[in-house]
């Protein structure tokens, strides 16, 4: 906490590694390089700026991409945007624009070349630390670039800083395989080579990091056996455990504090401004963006569901409009009983990007793809059980089809608002089964995932494409 706290005051210096868009990132002159990438003070600037970039694909594309498309919510049809949830994505809609993800890719790149250079120069610095500071380069990358595949599939491949003037500043789109074989993956194993195993802190991309992305990718290949073997190096590590049930919240709002979040995204509203996705889900007084889906909320407000510690630390049950998610804010009542929440520009929101419930369920589902019905119910049960829930019985979950609905559930509850949804919906290959129904309940007249998997997929913006005359939209967007 201390390092961040030092990295974030030394990030006003990264705009010396490029802090524009990407797409729009204008050559760094050869003075500006030199001035820049002389001292470790400069690494530590560098990569303040990384994860400051981090901040910024998290703010709302957090919920965009993993939870506004799916049966989690839909949108508030007074303040929000209904074609999120009636699959009618275009390509000028919020959400479409990869650029933060290159921003934060692009400054990767920096680091990646320049760290060596400082090195060099400075050859006092402990090789340790700087081996270290490559593998959060080399994870944070990896981390984007499976972001770029999930959401839009092909993107260009950028290995190197755009920091000469006889660059190319356009690329065409790689294909995933390629992205998944020769960057992401590489990447990560790079980074398990050259990473600090002891250290853990939880705002840094650590070895916990590379291990939980090789797991996610693994099972998004559906490689059950690699998912495994990620998830046994995973918990070699012996620091990560399941949280247990009198703390679940501090899993959103003390990260740093739990035994389970593997990897979370910082956030100091007196620094960084308020989160985002604050105004999303409903903080201040003001309306939320998105609505919590009747899925959701029927489960949590059923009294059948009461022990399930989840449901009232996770929304605002008092509210009868249904927008106010309540998963990232502190207990914090006035006279009455009811929640107060921050104003939206006072909002701090620690994005959990990866925690050990995420990885034990997704092993207990890559147990039951391989009809392992046995350990999936086991691993399934501490995640059941920890919400105050009574075990599944074996003779309950007799097959794979209802273990992997458990599981499905298990995941839809527990992650719910964490940008998970939608993902599993897709890697398990239900996305149109779970969501056309719902979808022509909202929209008749919408045309669901089922008639074009292609949709799936997000659309390449608008500005992304006129910047970039080497790119094609997916299809069948304009």
């Amino acid at each position: 906490m201390n390092r961040l706290f030092c990295l974030l005051i030394l990030a006003s210096a990264i705009a010396m590694s490029g802090c524009s868009k990407f797409l729009d990132k204008k050559p760094q002159t050869q003075i500006r390089t030199s001035s820049f990438w002389k001292t470790e003070d400069d690494i530590k600037a560098a990569i303040a700026g990384m994860y400051s970039g981090m901040q910024d694909v998290c703010g709302t594309n957090f919920l965009y991409w993993g939870d506004a498309r799916s049966d989690n919510y839909f949108d508030n049809p007074k303040y929000g945007n209904v074609s999120y949830y009636t699959n009618g994505l275009t390509s000028s809609i919020n959400g479409s624009d990869w650029s933060p993800l290159y921003t934060v890719i692009g400054r990767a790149n920096d680091l990646l070349k320049h760290v060596p250079e400082v090195k060099a120069l400075q050859p006092g610095i402990d090789p340790k630390l700087i081996n270290y500071y490559l593998s959060e380069a080399y994870n944070v990358r990896a981390y984007c670039y499976f972001q770029l595949v999930k959401v839009w599939g092909d993107a260009p491949l950028w290995t190197v800083p755009f920091d000469s003037i006889g660059m190319d500043p356009y690329k065409a789109r790689t294909p995933v395989n390629d992205l998944l074989d020769k960057l992401i993956i590489p990447d990560l194993l790079t980074a398990e080579s050259l990473t600090n195993p002891d250290q853990k802190t939880v705002w840094e991309a650590n070895l916990g990091l590379t291990y939980a992305l090789l797991m996610d990718i693994s099972m998004w290949r559906h490689d059950n056996a690699g998912a495994i073997e990620w998830y046994n190096k995973l918990t070699n590590l012996k620091r990560y455990k399941i949280e247990p049930t009198a703390t679940w919240k501090n899993l959103f709002i003390a990260p740093s504090k739990t035994v389970e979040n593997i990897w979370s995204i910082y956030w100091d509203w007196t620094t960084d401004g308020g989160a985002g996705i604050s105004g999303q889900i409903g903080a201040g007084n003001t309306n939320s963006t998105f609505k919590i889906s009747d899925v959701i909320w029927n489960y949590f407000s059923a009294a059948a569901n009461a022990k399930d510690i989840r449901g009232a630390q996770s929304i605002d049950l008092k509210v009868k409009a249904h927008d106010k998610t309540l998963k990232y804010y502190p207990v914090n009542l006035d006279g009455s009983g009811n929640q107060l929440y921050p104003a939206n520009n006072q909002a701090n929101v620690y994005f959990p990007i990866y925690r050990f419930a995420d990885m034990t369920l997704l092993r207990a589902e890559a147990a039951n793809n391989l009809h392992d019905l046995p350990t999936a119910l086991a691993l399934l049960n501490q995640i059941h059980t920890r919400a105050g829930l009574t075990a599944y019985a074996d003779t309950t979950l007799t097959d794979s089809t209802t273990m992997s609905n458990a599981i499905l559930k298990e995941r839809q509850y527990e992650f719910f608002a964490e940008g998970r949804r939608f993902f599993d919906l897709v890697r398990n290959g239900v996305v149109a089964k779970v969501m056309d129904p719902l979808i022509r309940i909202r929209k008749p007249d919408a045309q669901g995932f089922g008639a074009d998997m292609r949709t799936v997929l997000w659309p390449l913006s608008i500005t992304v494409l006129n910047a970039n005359p080497k790119l094609v939209q997916n299809q069948p967007y304009n």
